[in-house]
């Protein structure tokens, strides 16, 4: 089991900032592809994925295959992963329940790891 990542609380009563941690290794991300997906999602969605990817999140983006994603959504951990769609931009996000849900003219799918591992899986990758 991998293990999960806390983030660094110092000072958060002060600031009420919750930063990475240090000792982590991992960092929030900084490329245009990985942020791109912030553009698309709705205030109130953006608002929680900003503190999360604050926290210390790694993100990487791969290729949406929607096949391959609703085979790994049939095996995938249930407790430990959480899948989110998104239709189209400005849309909220929907919790993806089940292998139905995933369809082929979405925007984008998430896969959040409860180690914090994001994982967005555009189709335009």
């Amino acid at each position: 089991m991998a293990k999960k990542t806390k983030p660094n609380l110092k000072d958060y009563l002060r600031t009420g900032e919750v930063r990475p941690a240090s000792e982590s290794g991992l960092k929030p991300p900084s490329s245009a592809r990985a942020d791109a997906f912030l553009d698309l999602l709705t205030p109130s969605d953006l608002e929680m994925w900003k503190s999360i990817l604050g926290a210390g999140t790694a993100v990487q983006v791969l290729h949406l295959d929607v096949a391959s994603f609703r085979e790994d959504f049939r095996t995938m951990d249930g407790s430990r992963f959480t899948c989110y769609s998104l239709a189209k931009k400005g849309e909220p996000l929907c919790p993806i329940r089940a292998d139905s849900q995933i369809q082929d003219h979405l925007a984008l799918l998430l896969k959040w790891d409860e180690t914090g591992i994001l994982t967005v899986y555009d189709p335009s990758v």
